[in-house]
């Protein structure tokens, strides 16, 4: 059985769940206070950093969420529980791999329903990275992929502090993406390369053609841009949503460029020194493979 040391699971299910049920009973102009008062206030730690955007509280965002969840409760609850499931598991394979044995205590994992908007994410929480899941998608992700992807960062977190790194930095982003799919594929291996971008979902082998077409534009843009940390040139590479700097490069092609950078830099070095790497090391490493880097296979 993996160590329960390392992980500290949240379930804010729960209390979602019931801002829901409130939901399914009262006008939908009062939505998102029920949202609001049943949910968000319950667990101002997490909220207070996952709504710094206003996002989460704001009132047309909650109802035009709510309405497509308030009729899924029995689906979000079986949802969170195979989540649940697979966290022990997960976190104590990325760790391993990642060479971390528990030092600054568990991981902690908040499982959640959202705004339909991410499935699952690492962001600061009290000083450190903590692991988010959120339970609320429809896609047909595969669960075990996403936990340890997002499991590696926050052991890659622990091994190097990379939340200090730029938020929107280039050159690391692609490091940290790069290095979290390279776990999953050595924890899971076999699997066409596009299932480890992806989280299994299905349909996404034109799109890596396409980037393997365009490899050379692609890989020209990403070494103009490494030095950015601005929103603009990270949501070209990393996001589904428009940036104006992306053009017509294909979407999320950033993790495609990082995975085959963190497989070249595998060949010379091992998982746990990967991770251990400061960012002026990355930084020079990434310039470095990036000079003459093909597409993965």
């Amino acid at each position: 059985m993996p160590p329960t040391d390392l992980l500290r699971v949240r379930d804010l299910v729960p209390d979602a769940l019931a801002a829901l049920g409130e939901c399914r009973s009262v006008d939908a102009e009062r939505w998102p206070q029920a949202w609001r008062s049943r949910y968000l206030a319950r667990h101002p730690d997490v909220f207070g950093v996952l709504d710094r955007g206003g996002d989460w509280s704001d009132p047309q965002a909650v109802t035009a969420a709510v309405a497509g969840l308030r009729d899924r409760v029995a689906d979000l609850a079986a949802r969170a529980e195979a989540v649940r499931e697979l966290l022990p598991a997960g976190v104590a394979d990325a760790a391993g791999v990642l060479g971390w044995s528990g030092e600054g205590g568990p991981v902690e994992c908040v499982v959640l329903v959202g705004l339909r908007q991410a499935n699952g994410w690492a962001d600061d929480l009290g000083g450190r990275y903590a692991l988010f899941l959120a339970v609320e998608g429809r896609e047909p992700d595969d669960d075990a992929l996403l936990v340890r992807h997002e499991a590696a960062h926050v052991v890659h977190d622990r091994r190097a502090g990379i939340r200090d790194w730029p938020s929107h930095g280039v050159a690391n982003q692609l490091f940290a993406e790069g290095l979290a799919t390279q776990v999953t594929a050595e924890l899971d291996p076999g699997r066409p390369v596009e299932a480890y971008l992806w989280f299994g979902r299905p349909g996404h082998r034109a799109w890596l053609d396409e980037c393997r077409r365009r490899w050379p534009e692609i890989v020209g843009r990403v070494r103009a841009d490494l030095d950015a940390t601005d929103p603009d040139h990270h949501a070209a590479y990393f996001l589904m949503r428009d940036s104006p700097l992306r053009g017509d490069l294909p979407r999320r092609c950033g993790y495609l460029v990082g995975l085959a950078a963190v497989r070249r830099l595998r060949a010379r070095h091992p998982l746990p020194e990967l991770a251990g790497w400061s960012l002026p090391r990355v930084r020079a490493e990434m310039t470095a493979v990036l000079a003459d880097l093909a597409p993965p296979a």
